[in-house]
Parts: structure tokens; C-alpha cells; sequence
């Protein structure tokens, strides 16, 4: 989290170094280490020291801290109620002591410190068991007395898989004391929980545009509409660079590509290369179907390449007096998206010649006993095909 706050202060060309002060409580050695070591790694700095943050404030960060950030442990229900229950950490109270005077679950005693840490202008942001939003009792006494401040800002549900070590759902909490008083009686609440991108079979996460995207929802609820419509403005100029690369794009060591005539180029040289063995052939031999298709679809993939130049080119010349009110970014959407959808098929129509390129070696191979033939070439048939396969890639 340290690191990850450092590095959104470079992105708003800031010095991490002379912005930020790091304290950090931990109570495993091992971890502190491991923590420190990252910092370093970074060219960071930070005031980690062993604590047990349940009963210790080794920092006495009570009203001090602009920004706090924290995953505690979820859930917890082995705090002694005796030791915590003076502390000043503690501004609404305890959530609950249970027969062996225990606090009964400890997500309040954490939400309770983050925000007694925060200075007056402070802000608070903190994964949270799902659990805590709606838990009664004396929970939910903390609770009101917390939103009762004005000082919960933003809440996000998030579903479950975010995490490497546990498969919970959470919440987002986002404290803030310095909020305009229009929106001391407001709570925005966000549900993500169909928003994700799956890294693996049991780990999701945001893509980076989905975080945007949901900042952008907090962007209009503090009315900073510049920022949004900056950020749809950012997409479309994407959406034209984007497509520009399909037909030029730079490489490495300073050298150019062009995608898509790249892959239509080397189609054709495979084509090259297998056709005068398929010269050889009788017309009704076992190749001559997939041949057909492929001879078929190749003529209509370049017609639809040049459609979508044109249309790519058309696009860039009206982006040129584009406006970006809300309203005429709208209608540039509109009209962008035709080549979203152009690019989409393009990558359907890319898919298949490869495939059908594959079925007509494989058909002349082990059909048409073209490695018996004196003008089948092997190396050149598997070196025309992996370069149309990485021209592929590219392209798609």
C-alpha cells in the first residue's frame, strides 16, 4: 500500500519522497522486515515499528494522520474488552463484549481506530468484511454513531476472490473529515460485485480501466465533471490510436510494423509457398474444399481492411473538431463504436484464415502425402506458417 501510494504521487508529478511520510504498526518481525525491504527497493522510507495495533499506538497517531490505509484481519473475536475499553481510539465505544469478556467481533474496534487517526481534513480507505455493514447489536450502535458524523464518504461492495489467502466478498469503506456539507447527509454506495476481470480460475481483480471507470462514478458524485469527461475523451483518442496501430506501430530498436497488411502479407507468402504443390493436385482432391474457403475469405478479409482504414481515417479527420461537452462526446461514441465492431469481426476473420491455413497444410500433409513430393518444403511451409502466426497475434 506504501509503495502503491508513492507511485500515484509520481503519477500527478510529485516527489513521493518529499510528499509522503510512511508509519506502519505490525506485530510479525518477519513481516516488518519484508516491509522495509520493500520500501528500499523503491527508494523509500517508512517508520515501521512492532506493535500489537489492538492495544498499542506506538506512533499516538490519534488526530494526526492525513491518509489511512488498511487490511486488517476480519472478523476477530479475541480482543480483551478490559484492555480496550478506555482507550481513546475508541470514540463511539466498544461494538460488543461477549461472555469471556472479549470484544465480539473486532471490525468496529478497527473502523473506530482508522477514523480516530484521521486529522480534520484526513481521509480513511479500508477493505472491510461485508459482514460489517449490516451486523446489529452493538455494532450497529457504532455504526450510526459513525455515519452520524458525516464522515463516511464512500462504500463499494466487492466480490468474492479478490484475495490470494481468503475467498470472502468485502467491502471498500472511504473515509473523508473534510467533506463539503452537501454531502454530510449522503452516503455514495457502489455495488462492483459484477464488476472484475479473472486472472485465474479462483483470483479476479479490476482491469485498470475498471478502476477508472468506478472512480469516475465518485467523480460525478463530487460534481468534478472535468475529470470524467477528460476520462471519455482519453477513451476515444484511444480508440483512434488503437486502431492507427493496426497499421502501424512501433517496435523494437526503434523499427515499425504494420499489423494488419503484416498478417495479409504473410498469408499471402504461405499461400506462396504451398502453391505449386497444390498445382499438383486434381482438382477434386481431398485439399480442394478448405483451399476454396480459404481463396473465398481471403478476397473479402481485404476488403474489410480497407473499410475500416477508410473509416478509421474518416474518424480521425471529424475528431479534429471535436468538442468534448458531454453531449458531443456522446455522439463521438456513437459514431466510434462502428469501429469496435469492425474490429471485432477483424479479429473473427483474422482467427479463421489462420485456422483455415492450418487445415490445408494439415489436409496436404496427412491426406495429400505432401511430404513425398519434391515441392513441398517442410522448413519453408513451418517457417511461413510461424510467421503468419506471430503476425496473427499481433494483429489480433
Amino acid at each position: 500500500m506504501f509503495v502503491q501510494s508513492a507511485r500515484i504521487v509520481e503519477e500527478h508529478g510529485q516527489s513521493p519522497i518529499d510528499r509522503l511520510t510512511f508509519r506502519g504498526l505490525e506485530k510479525n518481525a518477519t513481516t516488518i522486515r519484508l516491509a522495509k525491504m520493500n520500501l528500499a527497493v523503491h527508494g523509500l522510507e517508512g517508520d515501521i515499528q512492532k506493535a500489537i495495533t489492538y492495544y498499542e499506538d506506538p506512533h499516538k497517531l490519534v488526530g494526526k494522520a492525513d491518509f489511512v490505509m488498511a487490511n486488517p484481519p476480519f472478523n476477530v473475536d479475541e480482543i480483551d474488552a478490559d484492555k480496550v475499553k478506555t482507550d481513546p481510539r475508541l470514540p463511539f465505544g466498544l461494538p460488543g463484549v461477549n461472555k469471556k469478556g472479549k470484544v465480539s467481533n473486532g471490525n468496529y474496534v478497527w473502523i473506530s481506530y482508522f477514523y480516530s487517526y484521521l486529522n480534520e481534513k484526513g481521509r480513511a480507505g479500508f477493505v472491510m468484511s461485508s459482514q460489517a455493514s449490516s451486523a446489529g447489536g452493538g455494532e450497529a450502535k457504532v455504526r450510526q454513531n459513525l455515519v452520524e458524523t458525516g464522515d463516511v464518504d464512500v462504500m463499494v461492495s466487492i466480490r468474492s476472490n479478490f484475495f490470494y489467502t481468503r475467498t470472502v466478498p468485502c467491502e471498500l469503506w472511504f473515509l473523508n473529515r473534510d467533506r463539503p456539507e452537501a454531502h454530510r447527509d449522503k452516503v455514495l454506495m457502489i455495488d462492483a460485485r459484477n464488476v472484475y476481470r479473472k486472472v485465474t480460475r479462483k483470483i479476479y481483480d479490476f482491469s485498470p480501466e475498471q478502476q477508472q471507470n468506478l472512480l469516475a462514478i465518485v467523480w460525478l458524485y463530487r460534481s468534478e465533471t472535468e475529470k470524467y469527461l477528460d476520462l471519455v475523451s482519453g477513451y476515444c483518442r484511444r480508440t483512434l490510436d488503437e486502431g492507427a496501430g493496426c497499421f502501424n506501430t512501433g517496435g523494437e530498436n526503434g523499427e515499425t510494423s504494420q499489423p494488419l497488411p503484416d498478417f495479409a502479407a504473410a498469408l499471402n507468402s504461405l499461400n506462396d509457398i504451398i502453391q505449386p504443390f497444390l498445382n499438383t493436385l486434381a482438382d477434386d482432391a481431398l485439399h480442394a474444399e478448405v483451399q476454396k474457403e480459404l481463396t473465398g475469405a481471403l478476397p473479402v478479409f481485404h476488403a474489410d481492411v480497407k473499410v475500416f482504414k477508410e473509416a478509421l481515417d474518416e474518424q480521425e479527420t471529424a475528431w479534429q473538431q471535436q468538442k468534448t461537452t458531454n453531449g458531443d462526446l456522446k455522439q463521438a461514441i456513437d459514431r466510434l463504436a462502428t469501429l469496435a465492431e469492425s474490429s471485432r469481426d477483424l479479429i473473427k476473420q483474422t482467427d479463421l484464415l489462420y485456422k483455415l491455413a492450418l487445415r490445408l497444410i494439415e489436409t496436404c500433409e496427412k491426406e495429400c502425402n505432401a511430404r513425398q513430393s519434391d515441392v513441398w518444403v517442410s522448413k519453408n511451409v513451418i517457417r511461413a506458417r510461424k510467421t503468419a502466426n506471430e503476425a496473427r497475434q499481433l494483429a489480433v
